[in-house]
């Protein structure tokens, strides 16, 4: 894969239909001077181009946040993207962790194929959600990297949705941690009506692991089929998965797969049956396989770690282009 390694100097503009059954255009942009972190990812700029090129089939593309936290002087877009036909969806996400680039890049690498499952299936794509910390390889909204002693802002963060453990009729969190999980997630909760989620992927990196592992939060845990097919697809493209043992959190592995766990992650949220809020119940997106990728970025160069996620959506792709609507 080929990087473009000059500064982001252009406005960039798009015209994309903004809403569902609305032919009203919209613009998408990227404000001039965005310079992207140097270490070998493509520049933002690209990303978008790659992204956005689904709109010319079909696809519709909307701004789910225009993100500018504190220490930012530029507000950069949150986009959705989503396939004309509506009904039970793969929902493909990346990105939510500013230092984890793989994702992203992976995506914009198998577009084309992200388009031949949208002609097959209704498909979801989040796939840049935390364009702030990419463009600086930060981790978090607030922090650079993750620390135990800093409560870093995560855009994925679902906490305001999810039941407490000790009041179930309460959510974890009385607000959202920042505006950005809260646009994202209620953009969720939203679109699950037309596109409930069938199939959740999020993809991830970790830099403090010399071995992956994938989080399987839906109905079947460890013994969902796409999670095993998905170990086997890292192990197939060099990436050595941990296959038993605990995670850096505790988790226990089994078959380089770890089962639900209460995170307070969109994963998490993706798979809730239902979500609490200060003032009531609903249902939940429901998503029966929800799988977190999560691969080790310290000890493997960028381009061989996009080039595994980028197999792995496109194997992904293949199996979900063909597979019945429901698991």
């Amino acid at each position: 894969m080929h990087f473009l390694r000059s500064s982001i100097t252009a406005v960039l503009l798009w015209t994309a239909l903004f809403s569902a059954g609305h032919a009203a255009d919209a613009a998408i942009a990227l404000p001039p001077g965005v310079v992207t972190h140097a270490d070998g990812r493509a520049p933002i700029e690209s990303l978008f181009r790659a992204y956005l090129g689904l709109v010319e089939q079909g696809w519709t593309a909307e701004v789910l946040a225009r993100s500018e936290p504190k220490g930012t002087a530029i507000a950069l877009p949150i986009i959705a993207l989503r396939s004309p036909t509506k009904g039970p969806a793969v929902w493909i996400l990346a990105g939510i962790h500013g230092e984890e680039p793989a994702g992203p890049n992976a995506i914009a690498a198998a577009i084309g194929d992200i388009a031949r499952l949208g002609a097959r299936r209704p498909v979801v794509l989040m796939p840049l959600l935390n364009p702030q910390g990419y463009v600086r390889n930060w981790r978090y909204l607030n922090v650079a990297v993750y620390s135990e002693a800093v409560d870093g802002q995560s855009v994925g963060d679902s906490s305001h949705l999810l039941a407490s453990t000790e009041d179930p009729a309460r959510p974890r969190a009385a607000a959202a941690s920042s505006p950005e999980a809260d646009a994202i997630t209620a953009f969720i909760l939203t679109l699950r009506g037309d596109y409930p989620p069938l199939y959740s992927i999020d993809l991830h990196e970790d830099n403090l692991i010399d071995q992956g592992y994938v989080y399987s939060q839906g109905v079947e845990g460890e013994k969902d089929a796409l999670a095993i097919d998905a170990v086997r697809a890292l192990k197939d493209n060099g990436i050595p998965i941990k296959m038993e043992g605990r995670t850096r959190f505790d988790e226990p592995i089994s078959g380089g797969i770890v089962g639900p766990v209460a995170d307070s992650s969109i994963d998490e949220l993706m798979s809730a049956q239902k979500v609490v809020t200060k003032s009531c119940a609903k249902a939940g997106p429901s998503a029966h396989t929800v799988l977190v990728l999560e691969t080790p970025a310290a000890a493997l160069p960028l381009e061989r770690r996009v080039a595994a996620h980028a197999t792995l959506l496109r194997r992904i792709a293949d199996l979900l282009a063909h597979a019945s609507p429901q698991p």
